[in-house]
């Protein structure tokens, strides 16, 4: 099925269930909201504080972590980062107070980053012909760990008294990645000789072939560090001070030197390649890459957004129990076992731009609807409008980055870790967003948002007609 060989069907299901098992233990607080709440005694504002938290460092950490995974490898890196998941998560399962559970739920957002990881290993075992499908099957039955993890946990929870049932679920997804990461270490080695292949960091530069796109890449730079900003500024006051208005002044002036340096460093390696003549084959609109990082940003940025408060907001809209709210919260996530590979397939098929100029439109459409739920709809009808809703952005992901690889052949892994780190500046900025207003106006902030991304779809340029030379 599908042409893969026997290796490459191993490949990517060691993978797939590495990066599921990476968003169980991610994804492990969202059900437990509530329950948090009561058991340790917290406020509103600290479960969204923490609901930030969760999200906040996977942009420097995606970075990181493509560098490493470029550097030593994806087979090291998968193992390390579920070893790391695990003791995270039994840390979390253990804390007895704010103070722990905001540092574990920070720790956390490094393991956001794995997804890289796979990304780099299937780009290594998959030739170009193959890529979409591949990337899209391992994308979307990775992302499912999300659904299973709002899913599942409560009801494993559900065995024990409320104040224990939650630290044994999360503890238990701890340790299906200590054993996962055994499993992916014996299993699945690195391709042979690929290692260069398919870089995916995106820190330092990424070459461009214009003084316009270099201006471009400049700016567009900035969001990764801005929502970093963000995140500092919520923790030193907004709603309560969490760090001293000094230590927020310091690494504000910290990371907004970075930016400088990095900003600089782009502009002296750039300027200098563009004072020659480039080779045509080698030129490439950094526009593209960027409309796209704004399409992943809502299409996925929203989605994490959106699996961390949808239990909460079903709990509480429609006064669930915490098992019940888990399940039907987990309708969201649900549908990324075939909605994110089926948005790559048509997109295949039916054409890239037209596919996610679609599948944009109807998240639009359908999460302003969402936006007008209360206690007096019908459950029924929530769920069924949530699951169409969740189809159309699901599927912009994977037509999203069917399309990444066809921009530049040499420049994909760093394009890809690109749009990337965009999704996790979206999470961040949504949750954000959301610690400040009503469930109501936080869906139809994503929809306007889906507007604004609907219209920039229409400067995307078709990339339907590549040739399979041009992106191998």
């Amino acid at each position: 099925m599908l042409g893969f060989s026997k290796s490459q069907w191993a490949t990517l299901h060691l993978t797939w269930v590495a990066f599921f098992l990476t968003f169980v233990a991610w994804f492990n607080m969202a059900p437990f909201n509530t329950t948090i709440m009561h058991s340790l005694d917290l406020s509103l504002a600290e479960i969204n504080i923490l609901m930030i938290c969760n999200v906040a460092l996977t942009i420097p950490a995606r970075i990181i972590i493509g560098f490493w995974v470029d550097k030593h490898g994806p087979q090291k890196v998968f193992s390390s980062l579920l070893i790391f998941s695990a003791l995270v998560c039994f840390g979390f399962a253990l804390s007895q107070g704010f103070k722990a559970l905001l540092v574990t739920r920070l720790l956390m957002g490094i393991v956001g980053g794995g997804f890289v990881v796979g990304i780099k290993m299937i780009a290594e075992w998959f030739p170009p012909e193959k890529m979409g499908t591949a990337q899209g099957l391992y994308a979307g039955w990775g992302n499912f760990g999300s659904a299973f993890a709002v899913f599942s946990l409560p009801l494993t929870a559900l065995l024990f008294p409320e104040d224990i049932g939650w630290r044994v679920a999360t503890g238990l997804s701890g340790l299906s990645c200590l054993v996962w990461a055994g499993v992916y270490y014996k299993f699945c080695p690195d391709a042979p000789g690929k290692g260069k292949d398919f870089l995916v960091d995106i820190h330092g530069v990424i070459k461009i072939t214009s003084y316009r796109d270099l201006i471009l890449q400049i700016i567009f730079l900035l969001p990764l560090y801005g929502a970093l900003i963000l995140f500092i500024w919520k923790l030193s006051g907004h709603p309560f001070s969490l760090i001293s208005n000094s230590l927020a002044v310091v690494l504000i002036l910290a990371i907004s030197l970075i930016y400088i340096l990095n900003a600089f460093q782009c502009w002296k390696f750039n300027v200098t390649r563009l004072q020659h003549p480039l080779p045509e084959k080698d030129k490439y609109p950094f526009s593209q890459i960027a409309i796209l990082s704004l399409v992943y940003s809502l299409t996925f940025g929203s989605e994490l957004a959106i699996i961390s408060m949808f239990p909460q907001f079903l709990q509480t809209t429609f006064s669930l129990s915490v098992g019940l709210a888990g399940i039907l919260g987990s309708s969201y996530a649900l549908m990324n076992l075939i909605a994110r590979p089926g948005g790559g397939w048509i997109s295949d098929r039916f054409g890239r731009r037209r596919t996610l100029i679609i599948m944009v439109f109807g998240g639009m459409v359908s999460h302003w609807f969402i936006g007008e739920v209360d206690s007096d709809w019908q459950l029924t009808s929530v769920i069924a409008l949530t699951i169409v809703g969740s189809i159309f952005l699901k599927a912009g992901n994977g037509a999203c980055f069917a399309m990444i690889p066809l921009i530049s052949k040499s420049l994909t892994g760093k394009l890809a870790g690109l749009a990337g780190a965009y999704g996790s500046v979206g999470a961040v900025v949504f949750l954000t967003l959301f610690s400040f207003v009503t469930p109501e106006i936080f869906f139809k902030i994503i929809a306007g948002y889906a507007f604004l991304v609907f219209l920039l779809l229409f400067f995307l340029k078709p990339l339907n007609n590549v040739s399979k030379s041009s992106t191998s």
